[in-house]
């Protein structure tokens, strides 16, 4: 073979090869996409049970980050699950008893201390230890005669009082008079009147009722002595005329339950005094009134 005849055998040869390429590159072009296969039922159910997996999954995830703010304090200045089992995240009764106990050692460094003793006067009150607010502030009064604030604030327990001892005497009188009850037309000084009238448990409703009332009468004392240690000293202040209006206001309602003419006198005096101290005051018309209406009941040398 010449070499001539190599030459061109090979250059035919690569168009040969070049004609094969291209008619295989229009045969991919002219082939239509297949169409991506259709998911299956069973895809679809997949798929949907996933989206709502997930879709809780995100909400318990919030619920789980929320907790988590709230058990472990962050971003509230609390310390955490720790502060809710012991109540101190809702100012629990443990915190109540470690404000007691640092007032309580305050007051025992310092029997002066005002702010301490009316905090812990307030904490007591809140545990219903009533006794011990007022033995602990009659204390603080000694260290600090003339604070009006503490005396206001026994003054104030004291008129609690009454309301109590005002409702523990009604009860027993009412169930006293339910037991009272006789039949119609029944003579109460016959032989069955007086056995009905005397048998024990009358008999006990009867020293009942009259214990209460004792109680309410001295709880009235009680609380206008305090009305009256707190005019005193704010006697010659800007406190005095309110002072007055309270003593007078505690004696009107000692008035109405005892009927005692002291108590006519001390509300009588507080009232003249409040009119003095206040001629034009918010509450002058209505101490003229009250007045005028209790110096009725008062011989005229004590009006």
């Amino acid at each position: 073979m010449r070499p001539d005849d190599g030459t061109a055998s090979g250059a035919l040869g690569l168009m040969a090869r070049g004609a094969t390429q291209a008619q295989r590159k229009r045969q991919a072009q002219a082939q239509p996409k297949q169409k991506r296969k259709a998911q299956s039922w069973e895809d679809q159910l997949f798929f949907a049970r996933l989206r709502r997996h997930a879709k809780w999954m995100f909400v318990m995830l919030a619920l789980v980050f929320g907790v988590g703010f709230v058990a472990f304090g962050v971003g509230s200045g609390s310390t955490g699950i720790s502060d809710i089992l012991r109540g101190n995240f809702f100012g629990g009764s443990s915190g109540t008893s470690s404000r007691i106990h640092t007032d309580e050692k305050a007051l025992a460094r310092n029997p002066g201390n005002v702010q301490a003793a009316l905090e812990l006067s307030t904490l007591y009150q809140q545990k219903q230890e009533t006794a011990k607010a007022i033995a602990m502030l009659e204390r603080t009064s000694n260290a600090k005669p003339k604070n009006i604030d503490v005396l206001n604030a026994l003054a104030g327990i004291y008129r609690e009082q009454t309301s109590q001892a005002k409702n523990d005497a009604a009860a027993a009188q009412n169930e006293l008079a339910s037991r009272a009850v006789t039949p119609p037309g029944l003579d109460l000084n016959s032989t069955l009147g007086q056995a009905l009238a005397s048998d024990p448990l009358t008999e006990s409703l009867k020293s009942k009722a009259t214990d209460a009332f004792s109680k309410l009468t001295a709880a009235y004392a009680k609380a206008e002595g305090a009305y009256k240690r707190v005019a005193d000293v704010a006697r010659g202040s800007s406190q005095e005329p309110n002072a007055q209006l309270q003593l007078a206001s505690i004696a009107v309602e000692a008035v109405q339950i005892t009927g005692q003419r002291s108590d006519i006198v001390v509300a009588v005096n507080a009232y003249k005094r409040y009119l003095k101290l206040e001629p034009k005051g918010v509450s002058a018309n209505q101490a003229r009134q009250t007045l005028a209406q209790l110096q009725s009941f008062l011989p005229k040398t004590q009006r």
